[in-house]
């Protein structure tokens, strides 16, 4: 069995300015990758590459074994992928619960008839439930705290049915007790979809947490990968992040 995502010598120039520089990598089926670095390092245009939100200048996307490079979000989506962005963009004008079945309509909405239908609703507020947010299920978006619109942000993505999850800055702005209780939702889905999570954080003791493999970038290249304990004692890291001496 291939692996789930294989990232072979991905490179992005914006004229003489290189934001990732020969990138290669690859993630298992069931595994969380968490991905760590300086601001400007490079993760959320790996994110964009690989999501098709940008086109790479140079090397390739597999997606088990077939080359996504190139596609557009939404086949990406059709082929299993979702993604969070940093800075939620709700609809504002509809409900938290209609927010989600849009997701639903477009993946499993796919089945015919009336009572497929009827069932997406169940299928909305179970999602809901599994980020804690049903509370707010009638809310209009507009309405959320930054907590409840990263918790939405997962429930959107998670309302395709992907197989590979990209989570970008999902703690960003948020307060001790609302990164907790997002992050425990994060375990929940995972235990009961058995996703394959991409994590582009900041805030690396969640990461340490959550993920059981790591990788550091640094100006575009990759600088270490390994478990969360031998990325903590990594000197090359260490220099990254607070310089050295």
């Amino acid at each position: 069995m291939p692996p789930e995502i294989m990232v072979e010598n991905l490179t992005k120039r914006y004229g003489g300015l290189v934001a990732l520089d020969n990138l290669s990598f690859q993630v298992d089926h069931g595994e969380t990758l968490g991905i760590i670095g300086p601001n400007g390092a490079g993760k959320t245009t790996l994110f964009d590459l690989i999501t098709g939100f940008q086109r790479a200048t140079s090397g390739r996307v597999l997606l088990n074994g077939r080359d996504i490079s190139g596609r557009s979000p939404h086949r990406i989506v059709q082929s299993g992928m979702s993604r969070t962005f940093q800075i939620a963009r709700p609809f504002k004008d509809l409900t938290v619960l209609e927010s989600v079945l849009v997701g639903l309509i477009q993946g499993k909405g796919r089945r015919k008839g009336d009572r497929a239908r009827a069932g997406l609703a169940k299928e909305a507020t179970e999602l809901l439930q599994l980020v804690n947010l049903t509370h707010s299920s009638l809310s209009l978006t507009r309405n959320l705290s930054q907590g409840e619109l990263k918790k939405l942000e997962l429930a959107r993505a998670l309302s395709t049915y992907p197989d590979v999850l990209l989570a970008d800055e999902v703690f960003s702005g948020l307060s001790a007790q609302e990164t907790n209780e997002l992050s425990d939702a994060i375990v929940r889905v995972k235990a009961s979809r058995n996703l394959t999570l991409l994590m582009v954080e900041h805030k690396v003791s969640k990461v340490v947490q959550l993920a059981n493999r790591m990788l550091v970038l640094d100006y575009g290249k990759l600088l270490s990968q390994g478990t969360p304990q031998e990325i903590l004692r990594d000197q090359k890291v260490l220099e990254a992040y607070l310089g050295k001496g």
